[in-house]
């Protein structure tokens, strides 16, 4: 995979020189390059799910001087415990520098002049692959304190098993359901987490689904409330999301037919008035037979109801699938959900989001304004569907989601042969 790298320093050519070795070891790289009043403005939003890797630019001194770029950076960098692998790109400097750098948290300490196309690829890979490993075992040790049941959790007529997943608002876990004998999805939400006044978040959530009976909708068993916090029992999925399944490529057939899947889901949604709001690969969980669930009805609400999106500055949902109105704090309608839909769809087809940025408004920004890059020339026949389920202006949208099917089927309807001649 292609890795995520910003560069960032004060000499413009340098960094342009740099994007251009990437580029040869990533065709498809597409580095951003700050200078360093950009980087500094935005530093607090580079995190490591925005980045691998930050090629960072700087002067070091020949002699022992801590006032030098270099050092003088990645002392500011150190308090930034989320920040990416730094790789420094040293001008200047010697051994004893370079020692310094790494003690101050440097990942790798490349000497401008030494460095060539070859040397910072295997660098890079190797301060990946060292960032993985660490990810990998912080992730596992998270995992083995988090699955432990928190003394006092208890929902009564359920045992919990194991955690499964966690957020400011709610944990998830598998349980066993003393009343239906068999595992469960138990939602349980954080003491407090209900906004005074307002209808408590799950009771909302039950409300929007609990009278929809379809294959496409996850269901719902239980809902109640113990010691002031709500729980919701549902749908256990063993194979997990979408999310985890795009961790391995699909072919444009298996992303067609997902898509499918998924627009049949959401005309059910729609036909009973509701909206989704949050529609994305881990609220798009998968059967045995390759069939889709929607859940985390969490942000849904009924057509007929007040659809306007939350603030931009109280931002609700993944700013990766947000409509361009959404973004906006406009009027909603099925066509919001539309557009989430070709968001899923581009990501499946390309195997990458359409948008990436260093923070939530980067991001917003691009879905309001942005240029979506096109699909590879061989996916070019789905091109006008996707221009239609992204356009900017709903209108130009399709009307409804019986007629997104009615051209996701007729491509999964056209034989390989006249796709692959379409897309030549």
């Amino acid at each position: 995979m292609t890795p995520r790298i910003l560069i960032a320093g004060r000499d413009e050519q340098q960094r342009q020189w740099l994007r251009h070795h990437l580029q040869t070891l990533w065709p498809d790289a597409d580095p951003p390059s700050l200078d360093l009043a950009q980087f500094e403005q935005r530093r607090a939003s580079i995190n490591r799910r925005s980045y691998d890797v930050v090629l960072l630019c700087a002067r070091f001194a020949r002699e022992a001087d801590d006032s030098c770029e270099g050092i003088e950076l990645l002392r500011t960098l150190r308090r930034q415990r989320q920040l990416p692998p730094v790789i420094m790109v040293a001008a200047d400097g010697n051994e004893l520098t370079a020692i310094r750098a790494s003690r101050l948290g440097a990942a790798a300490y490349l000497p401008r002049d030494l460095l060539d196309a070859h040397l910072l690829g295997r660098t890079l890979r190797k301060v990946m692959h060292a960032s993985r490993r660490r990810a990998r075992r912080l992730a596992s040790a998270t995992r083995r304190r988090g699955d432990r049941v928190s003394p006092g959790l208890e929902i009564p007529n359920y045992t919990l098993l194991r955690q499964l997943g966690r957020s400011a608002r709610a944990s998830v876990w598998l349980a066993r359901s003393a009343a239906l004998q068999r595992p469960v999805a138990l939602k349980i939400s954080e003491p407090g987490d209900s906004e005074a006044g307002d209808v408590p978040q799950f009771a909302r959530e039950y409300a929007a689904i609990a009278a929809l009976r379809d294959p496409g909708v996850v269901d719902i068993y239980d809902y109640g409330v113990h010691e002031g916090r709500e729980f919701l029992a549902m749908e256990y999925f063993a194979c997990g999301d979408l999310k985890q399944r795009l961790l391995h490529p699909l072919s444009s057939d298996e992303a067609v037919a997902y898509a499918q899947r998924i627009a049949k889901a959401l005309r059910v949604v729609h036909t009973a008035g509701i909206l989704h709001r949050d529609l994305k690969p881990p609220n798009i969980m998968l059967r045995p037979d390759g069939s889709v669930v929607l859940i985390d009805f969490g942000l849904a609400k009924h057509m007929d109801a007040t659809t306007h999106s939350t603030a931009i500055g109280v931002l609700r949902g993944s700013p990766y699938y947000m409509s361009p109105e959404q973004v906006q704090g406009r009027e909603l309608d099925p066509r919001s959900d539309q557009y989430a839909l070709g968001v899923v769809f581009f990501e499946m087809l390309a195997g990458h989001k359409p948008y990436t940025g260093v923070s939530a408004m980067d991001l917003m920004q691009q879905h309001v304004s942005g240029e979506r890059p096109p699909l590879p020339p061989h996916l070019a026949i789905y091109e006008p569907l996707l221009s239609r389920l992204m356009a900017r202006d709903r209108e130009q949208r399709c009307p409804d989601m019986q007629a997104v099917l009615t051209e996701l089927d007729q491509l999964a309807a056209m034989p390989p042969a006249a796709r692959n001649a379409d897309a030549a």
